[in-house]
């Protein structure tokens, strides 16, 4: 289960080998007899190209097992991470479900965070999972992994973490009519992205917009989590709740209250003219572009739909991601991680 509710960014790293960086390209490329070649002829075995992805990197990003397995036997640097998302070659490790490469970083003495735990469990995968229980975790990490594991009905992943120590979780109950006071539609100054919250039973469940509904874990009766995407919810009483997520906090406000905030709107002959899809010789993506109702979204390759919000007719920004887009005339530059990334509309190129 691979969830990214409120902290989005664009999905495909920008990783394109240096020009001469052989043992970059045959890294990337899972060409094991070509990196040992390299190697054999000098070639650095720390090099980086443009966001300081070094060979073990890219081989792990791409998912070549054996090639990243060699390289940290060769001694590469298992720490490293990129310039651009702050990913790290752990995190490639785990969403690519390379257990062997997990166990081999662990053993190293890479570390594993509670979040990255928790991102484990919700994906199912019990041969990862195993893995990075090899590495050092405190027991309240272990309970609140199964609880999750219990949350998102992985009963593969909470038999193990029992096994691995994990203790059983508090079951806190809340009132139906004290959920159902909850439920509503809620949106937030800080972000243009709405969030639904679902009284089902003696259950809550939150949807962002456009996104799937996603269950919430009851911890007391003000306080919900969702661990698999490191969420918390904490009601006021007031009609509000604020959101922490990636160490954030968000006020969100039910949707047509007095406080509720004014989104700007623009003009829909404006985004008519933003609409189609957008891609960069800088990597080898695209951004889908569409607007309506005076709301602009972007969909990234392979990600949801992500609603901007508008600071003028030109300038659009997501605020959790650290994301702006300015357009200009069929383009526009995106600016993320103190990089400038040049979009062009595909039909004007």
């Amino acid at each position: 289960m691979k969830l990214s509710l409120i902290i989005v960014l664009i999905a495909t790293v920008l990783f394109a080998a240096e020009p001469g960086e052989d043992l970059q390209v045959a890294a990337r490329r899972g060409q094991l007899a070509e990196v040992k070649k390299l190697l054999d002829a000098g070639a650095p075995l720390e090099s980086k190209n443009q966001y300081g992805a070094t060979p073990l990197y890219l081989a792990v990003f791409n998912g070549h097992t054996e090639v990243a397995l060699f390289l940290l036997e060769k001694g590469a640097n298992p720490n490293v991470t990129d310039t651009f998302y702050k990913s790290s070659i752990l995190d490639s490790a785990l969403q690519k479900e390379r257990a062997e490469i997990v166990k081999a970083l662990i053993a190293r003495g890479v570390p594993v965070s509670p979040r990255q735990l928790n991102m484990v469990v919700g994906g199912g995968n019990t041969a990862t999972l195993q893995a990075v229980l090899t590495a050092p975790f405190k027991p309240e990490d272990l309970t609140a992994a199964l609880k999750a594991a219990i949350q998102v009905k992985k009963d593969d992943a909470a038999a193990i973490l029992r096994k691995a120590g994990a203790v059983e979780p508090k079951i806190v109950n809340v009132s139906k009519e004290t959920l159902a006071s909850y439920a509503g539609d809620y949106v937030s100054a800080a972000i243009p992205l709405g969030l639904k919250i679902i009284a089902d039973g003696d259950k809550l469940k939150g949807q962002g917009d456009g996104q799937p509904e996603f269950p919430l874990s009851t911890d007391s009766p003000t306080e919900f989590s969702f661990a698999m995407a490191g969420i918390r919810i904490v009601f006021d009483g007031k009609g509000g709740f604020m959101l922490n997520q990636g160490g954030r906090d968000f006020a969100f406000v039910k949707k047509g209250s007095a406080s509720a905030p004014v989104t700007r709107k623009v003009p829909d002959t404006t985004l008519a003219a933003y609409n189609g899809t957008y891609s960069t010789t800088m990597a080898p993506m695209e951004i889908k572009v569409s607007g309506t109702d005076g709301q602009l979204y972007i969909e990234p390759t392979g990600q949801q739909r992500i609603p901007l919000k508008s600071e003028s007719d030109t300038e659009f920004t997501f605020g959790p991601a650290g994301l702006k887009l300015v357009f200009a005339k069929s383009a526009f530059t995106l600016f993320q991680g103190g990089k400038e990334i040049p979009f062009t509309k595909k039909d004007a190129q």
